[in-house]
């Protein structure tokens, strides 16, 4: 039950990530990629010898990570604004390009045999925790959708209600 509890908050990210982030990114690029500059693009990078194209994923992953973390620094020193702003334009810019590069050269980077394995390894990593956690994160979900009643649902609430009260003071 500890190692549960302990690895709920790693599972409610990894659902977050999954559920917004993800599916969100996944549906702006199916936007973007209808550009013809675009659509040039990728069908230029899947001509790409496949360590080019692991070399070039990695480095918007790189940024994403460092980005993370810089925003994470700002916010702990207190500087909400810069540590948004890092977060949602660098470490979301870098999110949507190794997204972009993955959905357009995914059978390039599978034939590198070491990101195979080390991309098989973290999807199971993520199955495991999500599996280990899902009846603790079920839970959490009923109680979220219990509506006023719920303690959680008005947990979160409240949470929303402070941070919007603390935007609108921090933009007068």
């Amino acid at each position: 039950m500890v190692e549960d509890v302990l690895l709920l908050p790693l599972a409610l990210l990894l659902e977050f990530l999954d559920r917004v982030i993800w599916d969100g990114a996944k549906a702006l690029l199916d936007l973007i990629s209808r550009l013809a500059v675009v659509a040039r693009l990728r069908r230029f990078l899947q001509t790409l010898p496949p360590l080019v194209v692991v070399f070039l994923f990695l480095i918007p992953e790189a940024i994403d990570h460092l980005s993370g973390f810089w925003a994470t620094v700002l916010f702990v020193k207190g500087n909400w604004f810069a540590a948004t702003i890092v977060a949602v334009f660098i470490k979301g810019f870098a999110i949507l390009v190794g997204l972009w590069i993955y959905q357009s050269c995914e059978e390039n980077l599978m034939s590198v045999r070491w990101f195979a394995i080390a991309h098989d390894k973290v999807i199971l990593a993520r199955d495991w925790v999500l599996d280990r956690t899902r009846p603790i994160r079920q839970r959490l979900r009923l109680a979220s959708r219990d509506g006023e009643r719920g303690r959680l649902a008005r947990r979160l609430a409240a949470w929303r209600q402070w941070i919007a009260a603390a935007m609108s003071r921090w933009a007068r």
